[in-house]
């Protein structure tokens, strides 16, 4: 008989399910693509009602990989942070889930911002509201879902719906309701933020608050017989998925740094104290464990899917080996061009914010050729990175890679060199379902806390160590790589305001009436009044 652990991890994307043994072997898994919506442009949703299903069947599938005398221990759900899933009274979807990348409440940013109720939040929180936070987007439904916002009873993250539907309990973590709820010393609801955006009535939407490591109840009956688990097994609260894949890959110790190269590009520090912070970028995450533990992080918005793009556009090859055999060759600098990898939609988030933000090449010239071209987007994605790793509290030594990122050995040292720190990857490929397993096994006993649970079940795969020459010339073009975007904060804006004087005009003659420019770092989507 083997004692297991269960750890779900609810993607954007992707849904898995993973049972761990107690020195966290991965034993069995299970994984399903879940659906992004775009009903409209910059919009992002996903089915609230098809998320729990998927989640339910990747479980189930895991059931039945498990042999008949083991015993699970214990269920640790993690997922997506941020968007806004909103429940009735009766538990049943208001709508469908409003995802983090979602860029249609830009406007409530702008207000927010302008008005100076984005700083006073941060205060508060230790976060950046962006178009994606959860309180940000109700703004947006009571302005334009009026019914739906009525109708809404509770407002869920996505690890918090799943954890409903397994336990009927209505509850979420410190971590998650980080931005924008939760006090950032006291790890506490705090009912001042609701004040200062005009919105107090959220305060009786929120779930119950519990800590990440605390389970909030057993596995229902009916949820029993739609996953095959056993009726009674305990459901810990769980962490937002940033911080859960951090102590996941090893991460669990104040200092160590963390980043997730995925569609996101995560980076984070693990601190022992919330941090003074005047600079106020990035997210602060209040865990609420024992002993007080926090990480702060800043999430590229897109990470991965930069080089996907200039894979397919530019190369058209559909090897990662192949392309980086042709751009290993090129120099540090790819011969003076750059690449700023703000691809997103809804603009960027870290560590600036600015909604208006796109990806640019700078500096092409006629020699340049392909290579040149995905060697820039390499670089681009990486001094992104390290843009991130500057603005954090912390300098990290050593960096926990995971995330599609770490497949490759050469952009791995490029990220050693880029940070000027040790590159770790770990053992294992689930590292948000790992850290959402840990925590269960830490709310149930299986392990005494979350650093002796990472220390027990982490081990190194490889590491890459920064190289002096290297650390040297990319610290050089870092300085042209941000110099370069900040000279382009008000092209950006001027952009948006060109283009929709060219929608304008398409339509009717002339240019849009009462004009409003606005530009500069914090620049929000906008630029006209209504």
């Amino acid at each position: 008989m083997a004692q297991v652990i269960i750890g779900v991890d609810a993607g954007t994307t992707v849904i898995k399910s993973v049972a761990f043994s107690l020195d966290g072997e991965e034993l069995h898994k299970s994984s399903v693509e879940n659906a992004v919506d775009r009903p409209e442009s910059g919009w992002a949703e996903q089915s609230m009602v098809t998320t729990w299903k998927k989640t339910a069947q990747t479980l189930s599938e895991v059931e039945d990989q498990l042999d008949d005398d083991d015993e699970v221990l214990a269920l640790g759900v993690t997922g997506q942070g941020d968007g806004c899933w909103l429940v009735d009274e009766d538990g049943d979807p208001v709508r469908p889930a409003i995802l983090w990348s979602d860029g249609r409440a830009s406007s409530v940013v702008q207000a927010w911002q302008q008005s100076g109720v984005s700083e006073r939040v941060y205060d508060i929180c230790g976060g950046t509201q962006f178009p994606g936070s959860s309180l940000v987007i109700l703004r947006w439904l009571k302005e334009n879902e009026p019914e739906r916002y009525e109708e809404a009873d509770t407002v869920f993250y996505c690890k918090d719906w799943l954890k409903y539907k397994l336990t009927d309990e209505l509850t979420t973590d410190p971590s998650d309701a980080s931005l924008p709820y939760v006090e950032s010393e006291s790890a506490e609801y705090s009912d001042e933020v609701l004040d200062v955006v005009g919105m107090p009535e959220v305060g009786e939407m929120r779930p119950d608050l519990v800590p990440g490591t605390d389970v909030v109840g057993g596995l229902t009956r009916n949820a029993a017989v739609e996953t095959g688990l056993p009726e009674g097994t305990p459901v810990v609260s769980g962490f937002i998925d940033i911080a859960a894949s951090a102590f996941g890959s090893g991460a669990a110790n104040p200092g160590d740094g963390s980043s997730i190269v995925g569609t996101t590009s995560v980076n984070q520090t693990v601190l022992d104290e919330a941090p003074d912070d005047d600079e106020q970028t990035g997210i602060l995450l209040t865990l609420g464990v024992e002993g007080g533990l926090w990480t702060k992080f800043m999430s590229s918005m897109t990470g991965t899917p930069n080089l996907d793009w200039a894979i397919e556009e530019i190369m058209d090859k559909s090897s990662f080996n192949l392309v980086e055999e042709e751009v290993e060759s090129i120099p540090v600098g790819s011969d003076g061009l750059i690449y700023h990898p703000f691809l997103s939609s809804a603009g960027e988030r870290a560590p600036f914010l600015n909604p208006n933000a796109r990806a640019q090449f700078m500096g092409l010239n006629q020699e340049h050729t392909q290579a040149h071209l995905v060697r820039a987007v390499y670089e681009g994605i990486s001094l992104a990175m390290r843009d991130c790793f500057t603005h954090l509290p912390q300098n990290a030594d050593e960096v926990y890679l995971s995330g599609g990122g770490a497949n490759s050995d050469f952009w791995c040292q490029m990220f050693a060199d880029c940070l000027n720190a040790t590159i770790i990857i770990p053992e294992g490929t689930e590292f948000g379902a790992k850290g959402a397993a840990l925590l269960a096994g830490v709310g149930t006993g299986a392990y005494d806390d979350l650093p002796g649970a990472a220390a027990t079940t982490s081990s190194v795969s490889q590491s890459f160590e920064p190289r002096p020459k290297k650390v040297q010339q990319y610290s050089r073009w870092y300085d042209v790589y941000t110099d370069a975007y900040e000279a382009t904060f008000a092209v950006w804006d001027e952009r948006v305001e060109a283009l929709e004087d060219l929608r304008y005009m398409s339509q009717s003659a002339g240019a849009r009436p009462n004009k409003k420019t606005v530009v500069g770092k914090d620049t929000v989507k906008g630029g006209y009044d209504d």
